[in-house]
C-alpha cells in the first residue's frame, strides 16, 4: 500500500532493524493506514502524516535501540523509550514513530483504567476505540532478499472497510462506551475530521 508523505527507505529500514531484533510480527496500525484506505479507495484528500504507529510482537524498545545503532543520530534524531509502557518515540528521517509492544487489555468494572498484559497482535487491534482504527497492515518479516518484494498484509478483523465506505464510525465492542466513556469525545473528534457519522450502533451505546 503505497503511503504518501514516507521517505522512500523508511519501511525498510525499520524492517531490517525489526528482523535484527527478533520481532516477531509487525504491522503499522491506526490512523495511517485509515487515512491511506480513505485516499487510495476513496478518492479523499491526503490529510498528512503527523506519525506512524507500529505494533510489535516483541520489544518495542529493542527494535528503538537497533534503528538507533543502524541510522545514527544523523537519522534517528530523537528517541524517548516508555519503559513502564512497552512504548518507544522517535524521530526517523523527521517522521514520528510511535513503536508499541503488542498488549491485551481488560476492564474490571466499567469506567476503571485496563488492566494490560502482553498479547498478539490481534488483541491489540480488539482494544481499539472504533473499527477504522483497529485497521493494521503487517510487514512482511520473513521476506529476505532479493524477495523483499512480498507484499504487507491488510488485517480487518472488525469490519472497518466496510464503515470506511459508509462513513461511519462503529465501536468495536457493545460496552466500548461503558468501558471507556471518553470514546464519546474521540467520535465526535472524528466525526469532525473525518465527516463521518456514528453507526447505528454507535449512537445507540451513546444514548
Amino acid at each position: 500500500m503505497e503511503l504518501p508523505g514516507i521517505p522512500p527507505d523508511l519501511l525498510s529500514t525499520v524492517l531490517d532493524a525489526a528482523r535484527a531484533s527478533g520481532v516477531k510480527r509487525l504491522a503499522l496500525v491506526g490512523g495511517a493506514v485509515r487515512d491511506a484506505l480513505l485516499h487510495l479507495q476513496h478518492h479523499d484528500p491526503w490529510r498528512g502524516l503527523p506519525d506512524l504507529d507500529f505494533v510489535v510482537e516483541g520489544s518495542a524498545e529493542a527494535l528503538a535501540q537497533h534503528l538507533l545503532q543502524r541510522c545514527g543520530e544523523e537519522r534517528v534524531s530523537e528517541l524517548r523509550v516508555h519503559g513502564s509502557y512497552g512504548t518507544v518515540e522517535l524521530i526517523l528521517d523527521g517522521v514520528l514513530l510511535d513503536l508499541a509492544a503488542a498488549r491485551q487489555e481488560s476492564y474490571p468494572a466499567p469506567g476503571f483504567n485496563p488492566v494490560v498484559e502482553p498479547g498478539l497482535l490481534e488483541l491489540d487491534l480488539a482494544r481499539r476505540d472504533f473499527t477504522v482504527n483497529a485497521l493494521a497492515l503487517e510487514l512482511p518479516l520473513n521476506a529476505v532478499a532479493p524477495q523483499r518484494s512480498v507484499q504487507e498484509r491488510l488485517l480487518d478483523l472488525h469490519g472497518g472497510q466496510a464503515h470506511l465506505a459508509r462513513r461511519q464510525l462503529a465501536f468495536l465492542h457493545d460496552t466500548s462506551v461503558a468501558d471507556d466513556p471518553t470514546r464519546v469525545i474521540r467520535a465526535a473528534r472524528y466525526g469532525a475530521r473525518l465527516g463521518f457519522s456514528l453507526a447505528p450502533e454507535a449512537a445507540k451505546q451513546i444514548k
